[in-house]
């Protein structure tokens, strides 16, 4: 079984220098915006990918919902999505109301087709017994990032944080999969990594499974490994796409679970400012 985490950027084609502008342009529909990845989740050949950074009928990604298209493209027949935001980060968002804090999957997409969002996702071939959710918080305050633009290039912004959140798959063959993206604020993504490992802890001990933890962490250095008992799967650096010098993006495991995986070295995709990393149970 392969497992992939992926910052995937709405799916934006972004690794400087771009040589095509044509590249950058907006998406007219779920199709064309479909056809700019589907190269890029078929190369990764996994059977389990999570998504950061993944959007749910917004204007700027085609009006599409990104999850349920990446499932298709992988050919696989469960996909969940935590909303972590209403609207699109930097232009226009709210928070969420509490009915809205939820884990949406085929079974009740039909009830929020008009929640334009963003968010986390996970998609797998192997079934899921059950979606779990946890709120995470946001810090207050915001800083300023390097964020890349319609021109393929990084440009100093300041950048409000948004409402984190974790998304749980309870697999039936004994794995738990834990996608987050936490805080890009210092302190406030230690505080949420914390949170994360208890409620991990505790869904270890109430489904009686082996978990899994990745995604987009904020925290260089392997830093959530030093500060818990959780320990890196992937050695891979991801962050910028184009020339990694940064880890941001974590597979972590129990200690006793880490001869279990192998990792994977990912091909450098033409999608995202962040490299996938992948391991192999």
């Amino acid at each position: 079984m392969r497992i992939t985490s992926w910052n995937f950027l709405h799916g934006q084609p972004l690794k400087p220098p771009v040589a095509d502008p044509s590249r950058l342009e907006k998406p007219n529909g779920p199709q064309v915006a479909e056809q700019r990845y589907a190269g890029a989740v078929q190369t990764l050949e996994s059977d389990l990918i999570a998504l950061q950074e993944v959007d749910l009928y917004l204007e700027r990604s085609g009006i599409e919902n990104q999850s349920s298209a990446v499932a298709k493209i992988m050919g696989a027949a469960y996909w969940g999505f935590a909303p972590a935001i209403s609207g699109t980060p930097g232009v226009k968002w709210r928070k969420l109301k509490s009915d809205e804090q939820l884990v949406i999957t085929d079974s009740n997409i039909g009830q929020v087709k008009e929640l334009g969002s963003y968010g986390i996702a996970i998609i797998s071939k192997d079934p899921v017994k059950s979606w779990l959710r946890l709120e995470l918080g946001r810090s207050v305050i915001g800083m300023p990032l390097l964020i890349g633009n319609e021109k393929g290039k990084l440009a100093m912004l300041y950048v409000k944080d948004e409402p984190r959140v974790a998304i749980a798959a309870v697999l039936e063959n004994g794995w738990t999969v834990i996608n987050t993206h936490l805080s890009f604020v210092p302190l406030m993504n230690i505080y949420q990594l914390f949170k994360l490992s208890r409620w991990a802890t505790s869904i270890e001990r109430e489904y009686s499974t082996k978990v899994i933890l990745l995604g987009d962490f904020n925290l260089p250095g392997g830093i959530p490994s030093k500060l818990t008992s959780w320990k890196r799967a992937t050695q891979s650096l991801s962050y910028p796409s184009w020339a990694p010098k940064i880890s941001f993006d974590y597979i972590l495991m129990r200690q006793e679970h880490l001869a279990e995986s192998e990792e994977v070295i990912t091909p450098d995709l033409d999608i995202s400012d962040h490299r996938a990393i992948s391991i192999d149970l």
